[in-house]
């Protein structure tokens, strides 16, 4: 996609004032992703879980969690290793959940890690 608008910012007559903008904007934006997305994943400490993204991060407490489930994505193929087939989930009050990042089949052994944090939250939370 973002080779596609330089290609058609550089092939079309455009002012080059244009060009060069679209030219920086993409450039910038995939330093961007390559820069923020190695540094996302998700953490587990004493307090809770850190689910930190490209562009912000967010806390969990223990107490705030309903559950932590595992879940297929329907209709996905694995393909050649590219893409998980199950991703983890925390769930909050009411329902909401939250992806914990990177946590999925393509990296983890899920049975095993859902566990640990299933045993950490149990053991961590509230007794309310």
């Amino acid at each position: 996609m973002t080779l596609g608008w330089l290609v058609e910012a550089w092939t079309e007559e455009l002012i080059p004032y244009w060009a060069k903008l679209l030219s920086s904007a993409v450039a910038l934006f995939v330093v961007g992703i390559a820069v923020t997305l190695p540094r996302s994943g998700t953490s587990a400490d004493r307090t809770g879980l850190k689910v930190k993204g490209p562009l912000r991060t967010r806390r969990l407490a223990w107490s705030e969690i309903q559950d932590i489930k595992a879940q297929s994505i329907g209709g996905s193929s694995r393909g050649e290793g590219l893409v998980p087939t199950v991703i983890t989930y925390a769930y909050r009050a009411g329902g909401r959940r939250l992806m914990l990042l990177h946590l999925n089949d393509m990296y983890y052994d899920i049975d095993r890690e859902v566990g640990v944090l299933r045993a950490a939250w149990a053991e961590l939370r509230d007794a309310a």
